[in-house]
């Protein structure tokens, strides 16, 4: 991919990331998709799963794979500039993201395409607490994306903040309010992609200027 290209799809593919990511929960909900966390009890996670979902499950799992394709885009699209070893971990975290979230997603595509099929007790349970897991993980990850993301003032600011409100979660993820960074990890790509493609200087850079001849 082109730097033309890429700076012009680079601020699309942030919001394409978010849109795709909540309309693809959106729609797998609307088809049944089992809405449990890490904090109910083991009768409500295997009453989630003993039945088998819609289409729109589906549907929504391809949209949310699509959008991690997205967000692989931004990442590149954000980090164009900058070089050095903090630009390379920036990189090796999106990735990181995108992987384990993939892997997480995937887990749950299994418990919900062998909900209401025969599935046990004990193999509904172990597949939840792993793709729950591997969840908790990805805000460890997005946490260390936003730690390095080069922004500056108010968008530094703030990434940093919903890192450090990630890390917290991590510590706690049984508790009601440990969703919220997750959220706000969505909104925060969601601005930056408007924000730095009006103020492209506002990503910083430690590319050395040109030698003139």
């Amino acid at each position: 991919m082109t730097k033309d290209r890429l700076s012009r799809l680079g601020p699309l593919s942030g919001v394409l990331f978010v849109v795709l990511e909540i309309g693809g929960f959106a729609v797998g909900a609307a088809g049944g998709r089992a809405s449990v966390t890490l904090g109910d009890p083991s009768s409500k996670v295997l009453k989630a799963f003993a039945d088998p979902v819609g289409s729109g499950v589906w549907v929504g799992a391809y949209l949310e794979l699509a959008s991690l394709a997205a967000f692989a885009v931004f990442a590149a699209w954000i980090f164009r500039s900058r070089r050095g070893p903090l630009a390379t971990a920036g990189l090796i975290a999106a990735g990181t993201y995108v992987a384990v979230t993939v892997v997480s997603l995937v887990v749950g595509d299994v418990l919900e395409y062998r909900a209401g099929h025969g599935i046990g007790a004990q193999e509904i349970l172990a597949l939840f607490d792993l793709q729950a897991g591997l969840y908790v993980v990805s805000w460890g990850v997005a946490a260390a994306f936003l730690a390095l993301a080069p922004a500056t003032g108010w968008l530094r600011r703030s990434a940093l903040a919903i890192a450090v409100l990630s890390l917290l979660a991590m510590a706690a993820p049984k508790a009601d309010a440990a969703q919220l960074p997750a959220m706000l990890f969505l909104v925060w790509i969601l601005v930056a992609s408007v924000s730095l493609a009006r103020r492209p200087r506002e990503v910083a850079t430690t590319t050395p200027a040109a030698a003139t001849a």
